[in-house]
């Protein structure tokens, strides 16, 4: 409890300083987040040994915006688990901390064999801008992605795409800067983390003939790695990718990623995308005992396996109930994914959405390891 009175008095009365200078905007202070409540039924491969958990998640941002050229940003996450999957998943806990977070803003209220309850600071940051140039400092969300599923661009901040639970993706305790080279060109430099956890880099972005074009390089963890990334289109479809290549001391650990994807808008409202991931490193053949639900993505491994095929489709069937369905597969493992995904418009500001995800791979045969069922409850204020 004291991390946060610390952390909070360190923001508002920096904060109020400036509110007390007469050019400040009366609506400088604004105010959101959202409750959600999330309940889901795993079973073990041939829909045995159900294991029902829930949790109830509450994030709130506040923003802090003056008349001069400050902003800030402080945003917490609550999140209280309790019922099998706490009880009996290993490393459960672990699982809640950000690794891309180089200082500790989290706390555990109270902790049992099957409940925790984790509060952590997501967002905290200031930022001073000028018309061509800016920086900002503290915990943010560093996005150098420009595909839409999967990102080797995304030096700082990872997040893996089944959770679907965390829409506003993780961040990074860093400081960047970005200048403004015109209208369409724009360099930014970025460190964050610390000692042998650090991460710099800079990227350098444009637009060239209707296609948006980025490139990057720097240190990771040690590593040298540089990177490319582009979006436009080819006649009426998106065209998207990214390459990112990491030069390890020893040559065993350098490692090549390629995402490549396209996406198309059909006239009756249907949308579709294919997307493909190569990983260098990534597994290439079936194993016993593994399991993707317990998989932490990276930089450097956003997927375990090497080979990775997505197809979307979604669509909106009418203004209040939409729905979409994700298939990924990985040749090389025989690994398959099945995610579909329904959302209800209940009320203003309340929202129902209903998903399954269930997973298949290879060992001695290909059978499912695992099928997991979630209903979620969702009110934004």
């Amino acid at each position: 409890m004291k991390s946060f009175l610390i952390i909070l008095s360190a923001f508002f009365p920096l904060s109020s300083l400036f509110a007390q200078d007469s050019t400040v905007r009366a609506n400088a202070w604004s105010f959101s987040g959202y409750l959600k409540d999330l309940e889901w039924v795993r079973f073990e491969k041939g829909f045995t040994g159900a294991a029902a958990t829930n949790l109830l998640h509450n994030r709130v941002n506040i923003k802090w915006n003056s008349a001069g050229n400050w902003t800030g940003r402080l945003e917490v996450r609550s999140r209280m688990y309790w019922g099998d999957d706490v009880r009996v998943l290993r490393g459960f806990k672990q699982q809640l901390q950000n690794e891309s977070e180089a200082v500790n803003l989290s706390i555990n209220w109270f902790e049992t064999r099957s409940a925790i309850l984790h509060t952590n600071i997501e967002r905290f940051w200031l930022e001073y801008k000028k018309p061509k140039w800016s920086i900002r400092a503290g915990r943010q969300r560093i996005n150098w992605g420009i595909a839409n599923t999967w990102n080797p661009n995304d030096l700082f901040n990872t997040y893996n795409l089944l959770d679907f639970d965390y829409e506003e993706r993780p961040g990074s305790d860093a400081v960047k800067g970005q200048y403004l080279v015109n209208d369409l060109s724009n360099i930014e430099v970025s460190v964050a983390g610390a000692n042998h956890q650090s991460i710099a880099a800079a990227k350098y972005f444009t637009n060239y003939k209707k296609y948006d074009l980025q490139w990057n390089a720097g240190m990771y963890r040690g590593e040298f790695t540089a990177g490319f990334g582009w979006a436009g289109n080819i006649k009426e479809a998106g065209f998207k990718g990214e390459v990112q290549y990491y030069a390890a001391r020893q040559k065993n650990f350098s490692r090549l990623l390629l995402a490549v994807e396209g996406d198309y808008i059909f006239k009756r409202g249907w949308y579709l995308s294919l997307a493909f991931l190569y990983n260098e490193k990534g597994l290439d053949r079936p194993l016993d005992g593994w399991t993707l639900p317990s998989f932490q993505a990276s930089p450097r491994n956003p997927m375990p396996t090497k080979w990775n095929i997505l197809v979307n489709t979604s669509k909106e069937f009418t203004p209040i109930f939409s729905g979409s369905l994700n298939v990924i597969y990985a040749p090389g493992m025989n690994l398959l994914i099945f995610f579909p995904t329904f959302r209800y418009n209940l009320k203003t500001n309340l929202d129902l959405d209903i998903v399954w995800q269930s997973f298949f791979a290879e060992s001695t045969r290909f059978e499912a390891l695992s099928h997991t069922g979630f209903a979620r409850f969702k009110w934004s204020f």
